[in-house]
Order: C-alpha cells, then structure tokens, then sequence
C-alpha cells in the first residue's frame, strides 16, 4: 500500500506541472519612433485548468490581470474577463500603454521576455525574445499558441517574422520555448528635419547674405 501512497501526491504534482503553461496567447503591439506605444494582450486556457486566479504568472481575475501588467513603465487602460461555455476557456482581454518598451520587464507579466528597440548601422534594431521556459515546452504543448504583431513606426527593412506593410506577425507554440526565441525587426529610421536637417544650413547662409547686402549698403 506504501507505492499507492506515494504515487498519488507524485501524479497530480505532475499534473500541476504539466497544466501550469497550458496558456494560448496573442499580443498586438503599435510601436512608436521613441519607444513607447500601446498594446492589446489577449490570454486564455482551459476553465477546468486554472486553478485559484492565475497559471503561470497570468492572472484570470481583473485585479490580477491589472496587478500583473502594471508598473512605472505601463499603465493598464482596460480589462475584460469572458467565459467561453461552448469550449469551456476562460479568455482574459487588456489594453495597456507603455513609457519605453526597453523597460516592459518592470511589469510582472513580462519577466519572460527581453526588449530592445535600439538604433543599429542599418535602421532601428528591435528584438523581443521569449525566454527560454523549458517546464512549460515540452509534450503537447505544440497545440498551444504564441501570437506576437507588431505594427513598427516606419518602414520595415528585413525581419524573421511575416511581414505586411509596417506590421510584422510571428507565430510559435509554447513547444518553441525549449529555447530562446528571437523575434527581429530592422526598421527605417525617421529623417530628421527642421533646423537640424536641411533647413539649418540655408538659414545660416541666408543670413549672412543679408548681412552682406546691409554691409555693401553703407
């Protein structure tokens, strides 16, 4: 009777684990020139598997979904919770702005992700990497999805990621995170203009052609 024990408290440790990640989740992002921007987030799974009011680091209440996703850097615009009876999900919607998408990690729910929206040699570098979460990759969890858009200020001048017009989509499956995945964008940089661009040096020639003629006139 000692084996019956012990394996029961063993099988549903192991369901615990096994259920932890089962999360389906899609990100919107608009990014703009300096950093910031605003982002939709649309996370869901199973009723029967949330167990209390979060898997995985994802909060299915509204007070846990905010506490989540807010921080110095984020502020969470809307929440919406919805119940889905014909496939028994419970479906978690948020809007959110953010201050400096290099800093998303200020926010608890977005400890397993790197952003970086950095000026390179060719444009604008942007990489957004999903951590490598080994616990949460590995059998059957191809069948749960991983879908990142981000709509990028200018024009977009290679990536990894589909491209259509100025909006990049990625999609992976939490069986991709057995390793780090990087998802890259090199984006066009914004010419400057004004009396920093073009405009200064014709100013400055301007004015010392007017200055000529005052001179010649005396």
């Amino acid at each position: 009777m000692k084996p019956v024990k012990w394996f029961v408290p063993l099988f549903v440790l192991f369901l615990s684990v096994l259920i932890s990640g089962c999360i389906n989740y899609e990100q919107k992002t608009v990014l703009n020139s300096d950093g910031s921007g605003t982002m939709k987030i649309h996370y869901w799974a199973k009723s029967n598997n949330i167990m209390g009011d979060e898997i995985s680091g994802f909060g299915f209440t509204e007070d846990k979904a905010r506490e989540k996703f807010s921080s110095s850097n984020t502020q969470v615009s809307d929440v919406k919770i919805e119940e889905k009876k014909e496939d028994s999900t419970k479906h978690v919607y948020l809007d959110l702005k953010f201050k400096d998408i290099n800093k998303l990690t200020d926010a608890k729910g977005f400890s397993k992700i790197k952003a970086s929206w950095q000026k390179g040699k060719e444009g604008m570098e942007f990489v957004y990497t999903l951590l490598k979460d080994t616990a949460n990759s590995g059998f059957g969890m191809k069948d749960y999805k991983l879908i990142y858009e981000f709509e990028f200020p200018n024009e977009i001048l290679s990536s990894n990621g589909k491209i259509e017009g100025k909006k990049v989509t990625w999609n992976k499956t939490l069986a991709d995170l057995n390793q780090d995945v990087e998802l890259k964008a090199v984006v066009k940089s914004e010419k400057k203009c004004g009396i920093f661009g073009i405009e200064l040096p014709i100013i400055i020639l301007a004015g010392l052609i007017i200055r000529y003629r005052l001179r010649y006139r005396k």
